[in-house]
């Protein structure tokens, strides 16, 4: 299957960089042409080697600045069966918006899921309306606690949301190595079939 990610990736600072990166490994090793859509000018660069290296095919091509590139970012990947948005700030919102428009004109349109590293604004009127209409606009609503699919759900009710719990991110020298990496295999194989890629 071919898979685009969306969103800060390695070797950018930040646990939705670190996610980002390691999901694309996960999907390449399971047999999945992926790519990482980022941002041209992302933040500080990590300055902890142990959390992994950049995956080779990230490109920076979208810039904050720049909304012709997230409509032509949508063209390019039209092409895709799946389109995986992070969304690690509200910042993004008008980012992913017009990507998903993009995504949508044409005959072929890629199922697409928005993955939600960050909390969803409170369901109080006039604070929501654009991340309501992303979560309404994404095929699957993925989110890593009970009470963040409740927020979802109350902003998009039509559309299905999966909880994926966060895998720890513990340093690789820690004494409860094999419970940690147990863990994560577990994590990351139920988050695989989240998005349809197992």
């Amino acid at each position: 299957m071919r898979i685009a990610l969306i969103g800060p990736a390695r070797p950018d600072q930040g646990g939705a960089a670190r996610h980002t990166t390691e999901l694309a490994y996960r999907l390449a090793a399971a047999g999945h042409n992926v790519i990482i859509e980022s941002w041209r000018a992302p933040g500080p660069a990590a300055s902890d080697p142990a959390d992994g290296d950049p995956y080779p095919r990230t490109y920076r091509r979208l810039a904050w600045y720049r909304p012709d590139g997230w409509i032509a970012a949508g063209r390019r990947l039209r092409s895709a069966d799946l389109v995986v948005f992070a969304l690690s700030s509200q910042a993004q919102v008008p980012s992913y918006l017009s990507v998903l428009a993009a995504l949508a004109v044409g005959p072929d349109r890629p199922r697409t899921a928005l993955i939600c590293h960050t909390a969803l604004p409170a369901a109080l009127r006039g604070e929501q309306g654009l991340t309501r209409i992303l979560l309404a606009r994404a095929g699957t609503v993925i989110v890593h606690s009970a009470a963040q699919a409740a927020q979802a759900r109350a902003l998009a009710p039509e559309v299905p949301i999966v909880i994926a719990r966060m895998p720890p991110h513990l340093p690789a020298a820690t004494p409860v190595l094999e419970d940690y990496l147990a863990e994560r295999s577990v994590y990351w194989s139920a988050y695989l079939h989240a998005l349809g890629a197992t």
